[in-house]
């Protein structure tokens, strides 16, 4: 028995559900999670050894080699590829001496490629042993490397003035919030955290989702579901405990107004929190972090232990007998399927991101089975504003069916990229000017699961959700960016991340590539353009859960707006150069053959 691996166990008292925060010490330890440990944790959690190794496969950010005394994960976007990622890649290896997916021979550096990390207004970005670096160059990265071969640690080299973790000015050395516009729903300034809970607990919980419906508040995750609804139904699902969960898990390329929040507004969120406790009449509430968003988890701890110490968390919350609420934060691994409401409840219980079937739905039975809402970051802060102001208030702001304000994450080719909050139903064209793109030519809407639209064609067009739904993400490309060289890269980003469970998904994203790399080499005939359609909608109909069924959008929707280039890329002379296999006439080639044998004797 290890006694270093019994400490560990012991400080999450051996509850299974844990696995990931196990999984985390025990390579904080040894710098990967070796095999030969492996049966003392299998045996202490009652789990199999296969069941440990099946679920640290599956998250990118668990090694079970090692990788490598200094880990680092360039963020490898579409957005960082506009702004000088090839220099910065290749200046990794000559200092580094390793190669991408490898260590250099006295392994002390692993490099690594990782899916967008949340700071597309500020790319070049990477992660280095947890800690961020942005905007970097060849230059900073030859700083950077040097500095670590001198011996210093990656927390040095960004805080050098020792800064504690758990401070808003710790944070602030490493990222910059790039918050353009505040308020009035978010980032409003001080907020009278105690007032507003005293509002909520004036009222029933029935009456608080009464209120929470009559704003009209939808969640802000992209699908738009109605908070108060999907509140009131948690609250009349039958069973004891319940369970709110905030999913901090923003894996959208391009998407960063989750870490804004958490970063300047991170009590409204836990605010949020505990309102919907009182709704539905949870006892525990979870905050799912990303692992990118690691070293945020200090500065939100904190946060936390100072809304307990405040009484607004914890036992008699508010001083209400009885109502007792606490939040614990369960820092994920790197997987964007995470971000599906019940792949993440899988990972709250130290499984593998698999999405669950449906129905039953989370509400019905989500986390350890029981009753669980699951909305995100944005959403209950907008609905600690609620409370705040009243329904009226929120209802008054946006459209008939988009009530309020919403935070957009804007990047890509514009003057002023960061975190603006505006009023749903605002049109693309006023947007574009507010952010500075005079010269813009195709926007990607809500990431590469939404739409992309041609701003010459649809720039008086609203975002709502009764015209162009947006879940965050607004990505700007001008007329110099090739737009199928950013499709094509927004292709392997599902195949990357499709959890394998089903097989149109894993499949089907993986044909959703070839097809786009095959175009884009000029290799490309009519009937790929044709056959997308029909691949998409049935990878579409038939997947698990809402990877599978947006994949194909970022190849159907630039095919709608801009078919020439498209056109201009299809092979010349494809019919003769890349003929379709005609499965009819071979096996007709073959039925013929056959006749032909039996007729001579051979057979």
């Amino acid at each position: 028995m290890n006694a270093d691996i019994e400490t560990v166990l012991r400080r999450h008292r051996y509850d299974g559900t844990r696995l990931l925060d196990i999984l985390w010490d025990i390579q904080h330890l040894f710098g990967h999670i070796p095999d030969e440990h492996l049966p003392q944790v299998a045996t202490a959690l009652n789990r199999t050894v296969l069941d440990i190794v099946e679920t640290a496969s599956f998250y990118h950010f668990f090694h079970t080699t090692p990788s490598g005394r200094h880990r680092i994960y360039l963020s490898n976007t579409v957005i960082a590829k506009m702004n000088g990622y090839q220099a910065v890649h290749d200046a990794l290896e000559l200092e580094t001496g390793a190669r991408f997916g490898g260590t250099d021979e006295a392994g002390m550096f692993g490099l690594f490629e990782t899916a967008c990390i949340g700071l597309s207004d500020q790319e070049p970005a990477m992660l280095l042993d947890g800690v961020v670096f942005t905007r970097l160059t060849p230059g900073t990265v030859a700083d950077i490397v040097a500095q670590l071969k001198a011996g210093r640690v990656a927390a040095d080299i960004v805080n050098p003035a020792g800064l504690p973790e758990d401070g808003i000015a710790y944070i602030d050395t490493l990222v910059e919030s790039t918050v353009r516009t505040r308020g009035p729903v978010f980032f409003s300034g001080d907020v009278d955290h105690a007032m507003t809970l005293k509002r909520c607990l004036a009222n029933t919980p029935e009456q608080t989702v009464d209120m929470i419906s009559e704003s009209g508040l939808r969640g802000f995750g992209g699908a738009g579901f109605r908070t108060g609804l999907k509140w009131r139904l948690c609250r009349a699902a039958p069973g004891e405990d319940k369970y709110v969960i905030c999913n901090a898990d923003e894996g959208e390329p391009g998407t960063f107004k989750d870490r804004a929040l958490l970063t300047r507004s991170p009590k409204d969120v836990f605010l949020g929190m505990v309102i919907a406790a009182y709704s539905i009449g949870a006892r525990d509430g979870i905050l799912y972090l990303r692992a990118e968003y690691a070293y945020l988890a200090r500065y939100l701890q904190r946060q936390l232990q100072e809304l307990r110490d405040d009484g607004l968390l914890g036992a008699d919350i508010g001083g209400l007998p009885g109502f007792d609420f606490d939040i614990r934060i369960q820092l994920g691994a790197g997987a964007y399927i995470c971000g599906e409401e019940s792949a993440l409840i899988e990972s709250c219980e130290g499984n593998r991101g698999t999405p669950r079937l449906k129905p039953p739905y989370p509400i019905q039975e989500g986390y350890l089975g029981k009753p669980t809402t699951v909305n995100n970051v944005e959403t209950f802060v907008a609905a600690s504003r609620v409370t705040a102001e009243g329904a009226e208030w929120f209802r008054s702001m946006g459209t008939a069916d988009s009530a309020g304000t919403r935070l957009l994450s804007v990047a890509g080719d514009c003057s002023a990229p960061g975190v603006y909050e505006v009023e749903w139903g605002i049109t693309l064209d006023d947007v574009l000017a507010m952010v500075g793109a005079p010269d813009a030519r195709a926007v990607q809407i809500g990431g590469p699961s939404g739409e992309c639209v041609s701003v010459a064609v649809d720039g008086r067009r609203r975002i709502a959700y009764e015209d162009i739904p947006c879940n965050g993400a607004v990505t700007i490309f001008n007329a110099t960016r090739d737009l199928l060289e950013c499709v094509t890269d927004y292709t392997k980003f599902f195949a990357d991340e499709s959890c394998g469970i089903c097989v149109p998904c894993r499949a089907g994203t993986v044909d959703l590539h070839d097809t786009m790399r095959r175009i884009l080499a000029g290799n490309g005939t009519r009937q790929d353009l044709d056959d997308v359609a029909g691949r998409g909608a049935l990878i579409r109909s038939t997947s698990r859960c809402g990877l599978g069924a947006t994949a194909a959008n970022p190849i159907l929707t630039t095919l709608t707006k801009f078919p020439e280039m498209y056109q201009e890329r299809l092979c010349a002379q494809a019919d003769t150069l890349l003929p379709a296999f005609d499965l009819d006439a071979a096996l007709a080639g073959y039925g013929k053959a056959l006749s032909e044998l039996k007729a001579d004797g051979a057979l």
